[in-house]
C-alpha cells in the first residue's frame, strides 16, 4: 500500500524526493543535469544537458590557456606548450580520482587567493596611481568589455548545485547560502572592476609611446610593441603578462609586484580549473546515472560497474578535448573569454534556467514544501535577468558575426 501511494503522487513529487531526501537534507549527488531532467521538457532537458558540458568544455580550455601562461610567466619558461600537459593532467587526475581531496583543496586555496587578490589591488592601485599614466576611453569596444563581465556573473550557475550539496536543506542555511552568493558575486565584480583600473593605470592601451608622470618628472619613453594590452589580445596573454614586462623593464623597483600578481593569477587559475574539472566530473556522472539510476557514491571501484568504466570514459573524453584544443590554439584565450565562454553563459542563464526557474515557481510545483520560498519580488526578477543574459547572447552573436566579416 505504501509503494501504491508512492506510486500515486504527482511525477514531479516522485522525481523532487528522488533528488532532495525524506531526512532534509540533500544527497551527495546532485547536478545540473539531473535538474534539468526534473524541471524542463524532455528535449529541452536532453538540449540543456549538452549544452552543460559543452559549457564546461569550454571554460576549462579558457583555464588551461591561461593557466599554462601563468605558470610560464612564473618560472620563466618561454613555451607555454611545455607547460600545459603537466598543468591540464595534473588537475585532471585530481578532479577525476582524488574527489576527497578537492574540497579541502580549493576551499584553502580560495581564502589564499582571495586575501591575496586583495593585497594584489591595493598594491597595483597604489603603484598606478604613481604612475599616472593616461587613460583613453572608446566605447565601439565596449561590446567584448560588457561579454568578459558576464562571464564571471553568468557562469555562477555552473557551480551553484555543487556547492548546495554541501549544506543542509533547512531555512538557516539555505538563507546563508544564498547571501554567500550574492556578496560573493558582488565582491568578484568590484575586485575585477579595480583591478581593470590597476591595469590601465600602469599597461599602454596600444601606443607604447607614452608620456608618464612619474615622481613629478615628466618622461617620455617607447616601451617594445609587446608590452601593450593590444599587443596582449592579439597574442592571446592574459593582462598580467604585459603589467608585469611593463614593471621589470621601466619600474624595476616595483618589479617585485608583477611577481606577487603573477603568483597569484598561477593559484588563482589552478582554483578555477579544478573546480570546473571537478563539476564537470560530477555533471557526466550525473548524465551517465541517468543511464544506469545508480549513484556514484553507491559504487565501490573494488566491484567496478559498467557505469563508473563509463563515466570515467567520458570524464578522460571531455578533458582530452580540452587539453588538444589548447594544444593547437595557444593563443585563442581572448577569443574564447570574450566570446565562446560568454555566449554560452548567458545563453545557458538566459534561456534554460530562466525556463526552469518559470516551471518550478508556477502552479504544478505550489504544493512543494521549500525551506526558504522567493519572494513575488524575487519570482518577478527572473524575467529581468532572463532579458538581460538573453540580450547579452544576442549582443555576443552579432558582434562576433560582425567581426567576422
Amino acid at each position: 500500500m505504501k509503494l501504491m501511494g508512492w506510486m500515486n503522487q504527482p511525477p514531479e513529487q516522485h522525481i523532487l524526493r528522488y533528488i532532495f531526501q525524506d531526512s532534509g537534507s540533500l544527497p551527495g549527488h546532485v547536478d545540473l543535469f539531473a535538474l534539468g531532467d526534473r524541471f524542463l521538457p524532455r528535449i529541452l532537458s536532453y538540449a540543456f544537458g549538452i549544452h552543460v558540458l559543452l559549457t564546461f568544455t569550454i571554460n576549462g580550455l579558457s583555464y588551461a590557456l591561461a593557466g599554462s601562461q601563468a605558470y610560464s610567466d612564473v618560472f620563466s619558461i618561454t613555451n607555454t606548450i611545455v607547460v600545459l600537459p603537466f598543468f591540464c593532467w595534473i588537475l585532471n587526475l585530481l578532479a577525476v580520482f582524488g574527489r576527497r581531496l578537492v574540497d579541502p583543496f580549493v576551499s584553502i586555496l580560495t581564502l589564499f587567493k582571495g586575501t591575496l587578490l586583495l593585497i594584489v589591488v591595493v598594491i597595483a592601485f597604489i603603484v598606478g596611481s604613481t604612475i599616472q599614466k593616461e587613460i583613453t576611453n572608446d566605447f565601439h569596444y565596449i561590446a567584448d568589455s560588457f561579454l568578459t563581465v558576464t562571464v564571471a556573473l553568468g557562469g555562477t550557475f555552473l557551480t551553484m548545485p555543487y556547492m548546495f550539496t554541501k549544506i543542509s536543506f533547512s531555512e538557516p542555511d539555505v538563507r546563508y547560502y544564498r547571501l554567500a552568493i550574492t556578496l560573493g558575486m558582488v565582491t568578484c565584480y568590484v575586485l575585477e572592476t579595480l583591478w581593470c583600473w590597476a591595469v590601465l593605470d600602469v599597461v599602454p592601451q596600444v601606443d607604447p609611446c607614452l608620456s608618464i608622470d612619474y615622481t613629478n618628472t615628466s618622461t617620455t619613453g617607447c616601451l617594445p610593441p609587446g608590452y601593450t594590452l593590444q599587443s596582449a589580445e592579439e597574442n592571446g596573454e592574459i593582462s598580467t603578462v604585459p603589467f608585469s614586462r611593463v614593471l621589470d623593464d621601466s619600474y624595476p623597483m616595483y618589479s617585485w609586484v608583477g611577481t606577487v600578481i603573477s603568483v597569484f593569477i598561477m593559484i588563482s587559475i589552478t582554483v578555477s580549473y579544478t573546480f570546473n574539472s571537478t563539476v564537470l566530473c560530477q555533471t557526466v556522472e550525473g548524465v551517465v546515472s541517468s543511464v544506469w539510476r545508480i549513484s556514484w557514491n553507491r559504487c565501490d571501484f573494488k566491484l567496478a560497474s559498467s557505469e563508473v568504466i563509463v563515466a570515467i570514459a567520458a570524464n578522460f573524453f571531455l578533458m582530452t578535448v580540452i587539453f588538444v584544443v589548447a594544444l593547437f590554439n595557444p593563443q585563442s584565450f581572448v577569443i574564447i573569454v570574450s566570446k565562446a565562454m560568454s555566449i554560452a553563459n548567458n545563453f545557458g542563464v538566459g534561456f534554460y534556467i530562466s525556463i526552469m526557474m518559470w516551471r518550478c515557481t508556477g502552479k504544478n510545483f505550489q504544493y512543494l514544501e521549500i525551506p526558504l520560498p522567493l519572494s513575488k519580488f524575487q519570482v518577478k526578477l527572473q524575467y529581468l535577468v532572463s532579458v538581460f543574459f538573453m540580450l547579452a547572447t544576442v549582443w555576443g552573436v552579432v558582434s562576433w558575426i560582425l567581426e567576422s566579416i
